[in-house]
């Protein structure tokens, strides 16, 4: 529904009623940015506080720390969730491909460094990282340094 796309579901149960902390040892998500209300759950799941490890397996956690794909106009709790929760996640194995003249890949593994490859056009292959660093960095910030 349109509601939906936005982050609003007026069916939606609490995740609270959905989880059982006592039980659980750990939350195990699967790609939940393919419905922008999933990532919604994801942190109203975190807000309740349990304190069990929270995995999430392909989220593209990049489209929502990107300000252009969900603008906050039209999409003003996902702007918030990306304001105030996607950052606190820490990346445990992370592979970005950057496509064009001049290919290449960031990437991550923890509790690893940050790293950007560079790869041959002609055959693919990928040496040594020509770059290393400890924060997290922005996509625009790798393309414009090294791929653009």
């Amino acid at each position: 529904s349109i509601f939906g796309d936005i982050g609003l579901d007026p069916f939606k149960r609490p995740v609270a009623d959905r989880v059982t902390p006592s039980e659980d040892a750990l939350y195990l998500i699967g790609y939940p940015s393919y419905n922008v209300n999933e990532m919604l759950a994801v942190q109203e799941l975190f807000g309740l506080g349990h304190g069990k490890p929270i995995v999430i397996i392909n989220g593209e956690l990049d489209r929502f720390r990107s300000a252009g794909y969900y603008p906050s106009l039209f999409y003003p709790k996902i702007a918030e969730m990306s304001r105030d929760f996607i950052p606190d996640f820490e990346a445990v194995f992370y592979i970005h491909n950057f496509k064009g003249r001049r290919p290449g890949a960031l990437y991550r593994r923890y509790p690893g460094e940050w790293q950007v490859y560079r790869r041959d056009r002609d055959n693919e292959v990928v040496g040594k990282p020509i770059h290393t660093q400890k924060e997290r960095p922005s996509l625009k910030e790798i393309a414009l340094e090294f791929f653009a």
